[in-house]
């Protein structure tokens, strides 16, 4: 064989090991990066179990905290239903307890509407970043 047909095989066989080892380092990288990936799917999918848990237990809480209120509301309508049983006591009287059960009842009702909304902002919250944790993990 021709020294230079020699040198040319052998620079083409260079030139293959050499693509040969890029690919093997290009796949080590693909590797690599699988991994990262189904590490943090992994992170996601814990976070998402806990974000759940978390707001399950806010629901519930939520649900607990609608129960109560409807109690006090109830228990305020029996008490502005009835009327009071004061010896002697005339209609000013009654009229005077009428409106601090109606200022009591209103600011009770105002810082229970604020709660209520301080809880519903809370599970929006929640719900965002469950949803922003689902698409991240698609």
């Amino acid at each position: 064989m021709d020294i230079r047909a020699e040198i040319l095989d052998l620079k083409l066989r260079v030139d293959d090991l050499e693509t040969a080892t890029e690919r093997v380092k290009e796949s080590k990288e693909q590797e690599e990066l699988l991994r990262e990936v189904i590490a943090r799917a992994k992170k996601l999918q814990t976070e998402m179990a806990a974000l759940r848990i978390e707001l399950a237990e806010a629901r519930t809480g939520l649900g607990e905290e609608v129960a109560a209120v409807g109690t006090e509301v109830e228990g305020v309508r029996r008490a502005v239903s009835q009327p009071p049983a004061r010896p002697g006591g005339g209609p000013d009287d009654e009229s005077d307890v009428r409106a601090e059960i109606a200022v009591e009842f209103a600011v009770i009702r105002t810082e229970i509407e604020h709660e209520f909304n301080f809880l519903r902002s809370e599970v929006m919250d929640l719900a965002i970043k469950l949803d922003r944790l689902m698409t991240d993990k698609d």
